[in-house]
């Protein structure tokens, strides 16, 4: 695959074609296109196909239907609908790992910094979609069943865990802090976790990181981090009292 990574298309699914026996492609138009483009088509068809059809109904058949291809050109990039799921799962992860990269690179590299844009870095748009938000949870669910699935999530949680461990223990290290950086880690995933699924499942459009903005003193709190105390007035000097009074006696 070439190195720029290919996403899905996270716009609103275009209605489902007749599901049914897949019409036979034109095969001039196979060598149009390379290996890339057809696996980045099957992935984002079955992405589509989750979306619409749930997991249970999804199948090699309704792909190749939804992709326009024929069964054998589909399984002669993919051997089986596990191997769609878990290249359909690790292309979501590549477009939060990409979106993530990009908010770093543009934030100052400071620790607090850098940790505050990792959090709230899945909790914006483009990525924030709710299509986007409900797969990523049917993949969650497939863990429990799905070994190649399981596979997939382990590495990309890993990844994205150690990460977060890392920015936690640099504001730790800044403020001289003995916390658990480990525990800190995991209390700040498992609250992302419920800001997704309290967002894709309200009725209202409010804003992620409005929730995120309320825990964030308790974490950088629990990291040792003082917040900036308010600075007070300064109070007028005796001197200037006096000076004042002085002329205000004069203008009477």
């Amino acid at each position: 695959m070439s190195s720029k990574a290919r996403f899905i298309n996270l716009q609103k699914p275009k209605p489902t074609k007749k599901r049914g026996k897949t019409a036979a492609p034109d095969r001039r138009s196979f060598s149009k296109k390379g290996a890339d483009v057809r696996r980045q088509e099957l992935i984002d068809a079955t992405f589509r196909c989750l979306v619409e059809l749930g997991v249970a109904d999804t199948s090699v058949r309704t792909i190749a239907a939804e992709a326009g291809l024929s069964l054998g050109m589909v399984r002669h990039y993919f051997n089986s609908k596990d191997e769609l799921l878990a290249a359909t799962y690790r292309n979501m992860s590549d477009r939060l790992r990409e979106q993530t990269q990009a908010l770093l690179e543009a934030t100052p590299d400071d620790p607090l910094s850098q940790l505050e844009a990792y959090i709230n870095a899945g909790l914006q748009p483009p990525l924030l979609d709710r299509h986007y938000v409900r797969i990523r949870f049917l993949f969650f669910e497939l863990t429990h069943t799905n070994p190649t699935v399981k596979q997939v999530h382990d590495e990309i949680y890993e990844r994205f865990e150690a990460k977060l461990r890392a920015l936690v223990k640099a504001v730790a290290d800044m403020n001289g802090s003995n916390a658990d950086c480990v525990m800190m880690s995991r209390v700040i995933l498992t609250f992302l976790k419920g800001v997704w699924a309290e967002w894709t499942l309200s009725n209202d459009d409010f804003e992620p990181r409005q929730l995120v903005m309320q825990m964030m003193p308790y974490w950088l709190a629990q990291l040792g981090h003082q917040a900036s105390p308010a600075v007070p007035a300064t109070p007028a000097k005796p001197a200037a009292k006096k000076v004042a009074r002085r002329a205000a006696a004069a203008a009477h």
